[in-house]
């Protein structure tokens, strides 16, 4: 652009730390080279008025060309289409601007024919071998290195302010400099739930901070730079969410075991009602590493799990085949050329292969797991000893890049999500005792070892420990984990269960293999009954046109075919949280009758 590109306006965007100043302080030396004059505004010490701006340009007529950078942006914003369709048309032809901000460019500059000189240049993460080359350069210990780049998010921010403090660094120094301006102490609360979740909405505000509004906590929070969207809600930046979380733990670890615990709740109980992926919400808030690395979605920033596409066969099978794997590749390349729908890829932001899984349940097995020289014993098990089809059977997760890490996480969390399995109360893992992380992920879940369904054949050693959940199902499970781990006693979910929870038990029939004892003596009557008393209550719609749909989303969700809230939503042709809304309100009426009738 400094020799003459056609581009004469650049936006940088990126979260605070990223290096936005770093890189046009590096711009600018370089303009002064080739002769330009140089204005840097900062939007930090600049009044929000268009005269304070107009005399900062008067210099712009000092040179035969200019740069001018205006940093900080996002605090003078406000200025943006003012800038954009009075000040920059004027400035001489020679002139290029830049600004740098923590918030993306507006739809303005990239409409009226801005787009043949504007460029918006986001900034994300740097790859692992810059971070190594910046901490090299900083002069960081090789051996402090690696813990150094685990926590730093592809911040060089991180890693420089580590240099000066450690691997783990002055956490309180890092999120005072990632936030800058943005929070005020009195929003800090909100902050500190959002960075403790993985994902933040305006009902888990107000049900983790009782009293307060929810939905402007939501809105203040959405507006931050370091906040991202996901899911049906927000989330913090990977790195900011890290340090905030770190500096809540380590200034008040009894407020963090408390936020921890209402966030749970409130995931618990969405997941409860249908929502069964949230439990890689749950698993976010669980601490213990030796937990986590089995099972985890946290390293979503670069990783996927992805469908089978074309060349994957190749790729995985020429990497087992090199390392002595061809045996076992002989018997499980079939699931990924009959069976692709039980295989789970990772995949990295460029399209890469990090990984995969293999997964199946016992209701929905393939032939080619039947016939399984793994598989095929451990499903006859779970049937004939275990009785039951709530089991996820993970024949395996196998991390490509060699880490044996975070990518292991998401496969296990692919695996488990992946089979359909509503709140499974089992999951059979095959342990390999060349890779210990393993054994302790299956001891800390309290496995049981099965030493006849061992494997030791086709080039593999795999041992079969199956993790029994309890009643309660793997939800149950993580919910009371997260108590144990801030130090508190689990609920005890009481026997007298309200009407909502009995409702939503239609989607969780497994729940009813346990009780109520008094809906009936075996699962199967308890579940005929429930749904004959849920039928009964439907009365309690009327005629007109929103009880007509708010009682054929009940029936779809609670006594249809089982099809997922999403494929619900779409027939009604509603987003996901309208149609939620519309489940809770029928739901709440649906119970509010039932209790009336006394549950019979």
């Amino acid at each position: 652009m400094l020799a003459g590109d056609s581009v004469h306006v650049v936006h940088v965007s990126g979260v605070g730390g990223i290096g936005k100043s770093s890189l046009l302080r590096n711009v600018a030396r370089s303009a002064v080279a080739l002769g330009y004059g140089i204005i840097w505004i900062d939007g930090r010490d600049l009044p929000p008025f268009p005269n304070a701006v107009e005399t900062e340009l008067e210099a712009v007529r000092d040179h035969d060309r200019t740069l001018v950078v205006i940093d900080s942006y996002e605090m003078v914003s406000s200025l943006d289409g003012w800038l954009r369709d009075v000040v920059i048309p004027a400035l001489p032809e020679s002139t290029i601007v830049i600004f740098a901000s923590r918030h993306r460019p507006s739809v303005g500059w990239f409409e009226g024919g801005w787009d043949a000189m504007f460029e918006s240049m986001p900034l994300e993460g740097l790859p692992t071998d810059e971070l190594r080359s910046i901490a090299i350069a900083n002069g960081i210990a090789p051996a402090s290195i690696d813990a150094l780049l685990r926590h730093a998010h592809g911040s060089p921010l991180a890693v420089s302010v580590g240099a000066q403090t450690g691997a783990n660094g002055s956490v309180a120094e890092l999120a005072a400099r990632l936030l800058g301006d943005e929070v005020d102490s009195d929003r800090y609360r909100t902050l500190s739930v959002a960075a403790v979740a993985r994902v933040t909405t305006p009902e888990l505000l107000e049900a983790v901070q009782p009293g307060t509004d929810g939905h402007e906590s939501y809105k203040w929070l959405a507006d931050r730079s370091f906040v991202e969207p996901l899911a049906d809600g927000v989330a913090l930046h990977a790195l900011v969410a890290d340090s905030v979380r770190t500096a809540l733990r380590e200034r008040d670890p009894v407020g963090e075991g408390a936020i921890r615990r209402a966030i749970a709740d409130h995931v618990y109980e969405r997941a409860l009602a249908g929502q069964f992926a949230l439990s890689a919400d749950l698993q976010h808030l669980v601490v213990d590493p030796e937990v986590r690395w089995g099972f985890s979605a946290d390293i979503g920033s670069r990783y996927r799990i992805d469908t089978v596409r074309d060349g994957d066969v190749e790729y995985i099978g020429s990497l087992l085949r090199t390392v002595g794997l061809d045996e076992w590749w002989d018997v499980t390349s079939v699931f990924f050329r009959d069976h692709p729908e039980f295989v789970g890829i990772a995949r990295d932001r460029d399209g890469g292969v990090g990984g995969y899984y293999v997964a199946v349940s016992p209701g929905n097995a393939p032939a080619a797991a039947e016939t399984d020289v793994l598989l095929g014993p451990w499903l006859r098990y779970v049937r004939e000893v275990l009785k039951t089809d709530s089991a996820v059977l993970c024949r395996e997760a196998v991390d490509l890049t060699g880490e044996l890490g975070e990518i292991t996480a998401l496969l296990g969390a692919g695996g488990v999500l992946g089979t359909g399995v509503v709140n499974p109360r089992y999951v059979l893992l095959p342990i390999s005792p060349d890779v210990p992380a393993a054994g302790a992920f299956s001891e800390a879940l309290g496995a049981r070892h099965v030493a006849e369904l061992d494997l030791k054949a086709y080039g593999m050693d795999l041992a079969c420990h199956i993790v029994d959940f309890g009643a309660r199902g793997l939800l149950g499970f993580q919910r009371d984990w997260i108590y144990r781990e801030t130090g508190m006693v689990p609920p005890v979910d009481s026997s007298e269960i309200d009407a909502g929870r009995l409702i939503r038990m239609l989607r969780d029939p497994n729940g009813l293999s346990h009780g109520p004892q008094w809906l009936g003596a075996t699962p199967s009557e308890r579940l005929d009954n429930l749904r004959r008393m849920v039928r009964d209550a439907l009365t309690v719609f009327g005629d007109h046109r929103d009880d007509d749909v708010a009682k054929a989303i009940i029936e779809e969700a609670f006594l249809g075919d089982g099809a997922s809230h999403e494929t619900i939503a779409r027939r009604f042709h509603l987003s996901r949280s309208a149609y939620f809304r519309r489940l809770q309100s029928a739901t709440a009426r649906l119970g509010a009758e039932l209790t009336a009738r006394g549950f019979v």
